[in-house]
């Protein structure tokens, strides 16, 4: 027997705690699958934008409902945390044409498996989809190697897997994944993954990440401040995209010797005439890998301060063949001394240095022939006084 329920006044009463026309949350309310086919009949929710209906055991007649109703066609987030929908109800929801705008699918809680995940990967109408949560599941690594190969999912920026019984296998198959191209934010969480799975994750996000930020033209890239460590660099280096970057600015980050020896170690890096290491953690080791690489020997301007580099970095750069190129070097906030920093001034592969500024041995000699060619013309200038003294002296008499 259904249950009688005063669908229009819930909407009303839904409107009311939400204080606009775009949101309702059912999750208040006593709420079952009867209520939810009576919503989707209803004409007042065309507006809606964002639907709520948590921990009411809600099943796949629910999802069915939604999927076929011809009243939300401006839904963007469907949250129905907590419910039984299972795979079928999640297979209505991901073939639905009735949804042309959602944007984001939150089902943790509702018994999904592989077949769910399945479902969503070869939907042909989830290209809006930026955000997935299916926490509390069970896809495992079958359901998320579904999703790795999902090409209706490449807007997607968001999806939350956490306790999934997911395991380094999944991981590696997503982080080979070229179908998700933005997606950045990854929670596995409470899953059986070891370092092999989070660093296989962490290399995944940053390609996407170079893909995303990397110019038009190729030659810039900006991961400043982004907390990238040496795993990422390891994608940096082997990142066959960046063999025509020009600049590249890692500020602010994670780096240590690790990483800057694998930049120093490119193939793909030849052409940078910038790079950017400011408040890093390379220390004198990495900053002597990456002046020493032969793969960097086109460098212009080295951004290295804050970094704990000490004179024993400086003696190298100074004594090396190398960096002939080289035009600024900014090394400021460091633990060089001044005389450290004078051993680059007379090397002769570093005479181009233009930053920081020396006081060079031949431009002294410089100043000091036009100290003596500014003498001889003041001793030229005395003598032709005195001669012009005993001409008018000679005049009086």
């Amino acid at each position: 027997m259904k249950k009688y329920y005063n669908i229009e006044g819930m909407i009303r009463n839904g409107y009311k705690l939400s204080r606009d026309y775009e949101t309702l949350d059912f999750s208040y309310a006593r709420f079952g699958d009867d209520a939810v086919q009576a919503l989707a009949k209803s004409r007042s929710v065309k507006q809606v934008r964002r639907l709520t209906i948590t921990g009411k055991k809600l099943t796949a007649i629910s999802a069915q409902a939604l999927a076929e109703s011809n009243g939300l066609p401006n839904l963007e987030s469907l949250k129905l945390y907590k419910n039984k929908i299972g795979d079928e109800g999640v297979k209505y929801l991901a073939e639905s044409e009735k949804l042309p705008n959602i944007k984001s699918f939150r089902l943790a809680w509702n018994e999904i498996g592989p077949e769910g995940a399945r479902s969503l990967a070869e939907s042909s109408q989830l290209e809006s989809l930026t955000s997935l949560v299916l926490s509390e599941n069970k896809i495992g690594d079958e359901g998320l190697k579904y999703l790795a190969e999902a090409k209706s999912l490449s807007n997607l920026e968001i999806i939350d897997l956490r306790k999934n019984q997911i395991t380094d296998a999944g991981a590696k198959a997503l982080s080979k994944s070229k179908c998700l191209p933005k997606l950045q934010t990854i929670d596995l969480t409470g899953n059986a993954l070891t370092e092999e799975g989070l660093n296989a994750l962490a290399e995944f996000k940053v390609f996407n990440l170079i893909r995303a930020r990397l110019g038009e033209e190729g030659t810039k890239l900006d991961l400043s401040n982004l907390g990238i460590g040496d795993v990422e660099c390891k994608c940096i280096a082997e990142c066959e995209e960046l063999k025509d970057l020009t600049h590249l600015y890692l500020e602010l980050n994670k780096i240590t010797e690790k990483g800057a020896e694998l930049l120093a170690g490119s193939e793909y890096l030849h052409n940078l005439t910038l790079l950017s290491l400011d408040r890093n953690k390379i220390g004198d080791p990495g900053f002597i890998h990456i002046i020493k690489s032969s793969g960097l020997q086109n460098l212009q301007v080295l951004m290295v301060e804050n970094n704990a580099i000490t004179d024993e970095g400086i003696k190298v750069l100074s004594e090396e063949e190398c960096m002939k190129n080289l035009l600024r070097l900014y090394i400021e906030e460091n633990e060089t001394t001044e005389e450290g920093l004078e051993l680059l001034a007379d090397p002769e592969h570093l005479q181009q240095l233009e930053y920081p500024e020396f006081e060079r041995e031949e431009e002294m000699e410089e100043e000091e022939e036009d100290e003596e060619e500014f003498e001889d013309v003041e001793d030229i200038e005395e003598v032709e006084e005195e001669e012009d003294l005993d001409e008018t002296e000679y005049e009086k008499e």
